[in-house]
């Protein structure tokens, strides 16, 4: 059979003396089956008889020799008859000009046109749920050519279809070409989304609204997709606003600092920003951060994600926080090293998240010296769903409690693991061996020796976004967020000052005489001296017994535990003390670390 191309090249009213042809789009516009073939012909015959051709424009039927203005007139043409005959169609091929790199030739063809690509991971033995086939590899099309006239007339026109034709309106209003929504159909959903409405709510609101006007059905889909369209046209929008009110906020704080990623398309990725108090908070108070990220803070969805720490109040208090796109490992990269880069590279002693697999690759990267401990009630709550299996069995909740919280000792925790998982027949793909592998993440014993200032889990971070909740919603712009954040920090600095002034404008009550205490009630604020004050009444009922071992070190037995203290290791100029319990050295109000903090 003759190349269809050829056959339209060899007219030489239509201007293709200069045009570049793509080959696989001229390998996609070939093979015309034989039943297409005999259609074109008879359309051909058709189009040579008067008659024919005068009932063909009064049934809007495409024939070939008809003339339009422009490309988009004729694709409206096709567009209404194919929904007429019942098929949908899409724009397929298109031809330049070689010179002024204009399109010359179109084709616009039925959408079952083209099969699916059979080449796939089942050729690399992976089991592949494919969905269903809807290309049959159809032929049927218009081919609209430019002439040196500036009008657009079709030069081939095939109507031979492999598939069956639907016929009932409600189902050709489905197909995707024939899905429009009016201007003010997406007007009243931008409406109905800024009162809050979901999707599928605002779907059933809007077919109630149009079901007199013989439009298509609105589906979730069709708001979902519009709502995100909205919101990827206001991100650029609001995100110049929030650079001009950065600027402002570094023209009054001059250790203001703010930076914001951009992907290929200059589309904002991630925004970043620490004030000058953050920073110098950091500066006293980051030996501990916890980094979480949620969600509901803003209308684009942009995770919010703050660097969160405890102050010598004990309250939660900002390091610096991000708006990031998503929660892949390279937009945690960029934070942690913007983060980075803000503290002058000063790296925490802990870090503390949830079980974020690219947020730990991350943290690998940039903190490599820095301790990372997962959060001990995400490992809770998972337990719960993932240990239904093992709780059925007798006598495993008792074993694992005191598996998990009754060692005392790294050895001890080891021998009760090998038991615990030949007796429940524990095998390595089983969620328990696996969080089991990375128990010096999580489990209490290899942090003993480790500083986390009381923290465990995610609580700080998570505290401080229901602290955010006043303040900002779902719903609130991108470019208000910074402005409430703002406000909402504010608010949680004046706690702050408040708790300065309750602590400097009172005196603590003495329970005893002992010299510490009243030491300790001079140095310490309000929350850390109470708990330092209930530790010391505990203290009262224990009884010291002294053990003497031939060494120059001081050491006592106190109930189950032993403390030395080292007169060769000085700190600070004082003796060092430790605890078998690691009491002294980790979460104690009498640790070292402690004492430099507060």
């Amino acid at each position: 059979m003759t190349d269809i191309t050829d056959e339209i090249c060899k007219d030489d009213t239509f201007i293709f003396e200069d045009m570049e042809i793509d080959p696989n789009e001229l390998e996609l516009s070939q093979h015309q089956e034989d039943g297409g073939s005999q259609q074109l012909l008879h359309g051909q015959e058709l189009a040579n008889s008067p008659q024919s051709q005068d009932e063909q424009k009064l049934e809007r039927i495409p024939f070939v020799g008809m003339e339009f203005p422009d490309e988009e007139e004729a694709f409206r043409f096709y567009l209404d008859y194919a929904k007429s005959r019942g098929f949908g169609i899409r724009r397929g091929h298109m031809y330049r000009s070689s010179k002024s790199q204009l399109i010359t030739c179109r084709h616009f063809v039925c959408d079952k046109e083209g099969s699916k690509c059979m080449k796939d991971k089942r050729q690399l033995e992976k089991i592949v749920h494919r969905r269903r086939d809807t290309r049959t590899n159809c032929q049927a099309r218009m081919v609209v050519s430019k002439m040196k006239s500036g009008l657009w007339t079709i030069k081939t026109f095939g109507d031979a279809h492999n598939h069956g034709l639907l016929t009932t309106p409600s189902k050709v209003m489905k197909i995707r070409s024939h899905r429009h929504i009016s201007d003010t159909c997406r007007s009243l959903m931008e409406a109905l989304h800024k009162s809050r409405v979901g999707p599928s709510q605002m779907s059933r609101i809007l077919n109630e609204t149009l079901s007199n006007t013989g439009s298509a059905q609105i589906t979730l889909e069709d708001c979902s997709n519009h709502l995100r369209a909205v919101r990827s046209n206001n991100i650029g929008q609001e995100c110049m606003a929030i650079v001009k009110f950065f600027k402002e906020k570094k023209l009054n704080d001059d250790f203001f600092f703010f930076d914001i990623e951009l992907d290929e398309f200059g589309r904002t990725r991630s925004v970043f920003w620490v004030d000058r108090r953050c920073r110098m908070a950091y500066s006293e108070f980051g030996d501990v951060v916890v980094f979480y990220t949620t969600y509901q803070t803003n209308r684009f969805c942009f995770p919010f994600a703050p660097f969160v720490g405890v102050n010598h109040h004990k309250q939660s208090i900002l390091f610096g926080c991000a708006l990031i796109a998503d929660e892949k490992e390279e937009r945690f990269l960029w934070v942690f090293q913007t983060w980075m880069k803000c503290m002058l590279g000063k790296h925490p002693q802990t870090i503390i998240t949830d079980q974020d697999l690219a947020m730990g690759k991350a943290i690998a990267k940039v903190f490599p010296n820095s301790g990372h401990r997962l959060c001990s009630w995400h490992i809770g709550r998972n337990s719960m769903k993932y240990l239904v299996d093992l709780k059925s069995k007798e006598g495993f909740l008792g074993d694992y409690n005191n598996w998990l919280h009754h060692r005392t000792s790294i050895e001890a925790f080891e021998n009760k693991w090998g038991e615990l998982k030949a007796t429940y027949k524990i095998d390595d793909k089983h969620w328990l061996n696996k969080i089991y592998e990375i128990r010096h993440k999580w489990v209490f014993l290899y942090w003993q020796n480790i500083f986390t200032a009381g923290m465990t889990s995610t609580q700080r971070s998570e505290s401080i976004n229901s602290f955010f909740d006043g303040f900002v919603n779902s719903q609130t712009p991108l470019d208000e967020f910074v402005i409430q954040y703002d406000k909402a920090l504010c608010a949680r600095r004046n706690d702050e000052e408040n708790e300065d002034f309750k602590t400097l404008n009172s005196m603590p009550n003495f329970h005893t005489g002992h010299p510490i205490e009243r030491h300790a009630g001079e140095v310490y604020t309000r929350a850390v001296f109470n708990i330092f004050q209930a530790e010391l009444r505990e203290s009262d009922s224990m009884l010291a017994e002294r053990i003497r071992d031939g060494t120059d070190h001081a050491k006592y037995k106190i109930c189950n535990h032993i403390v030395i203290f080292k007169r060769d290791g000085i700190e600070d100029g004082e003796p060092i003390a430790t605890c078998s319990c690691k009491k002294f050295e980790t979460e104690g109000v009498l640790c070292c670390h402690i004492l430099k903090i507060f």
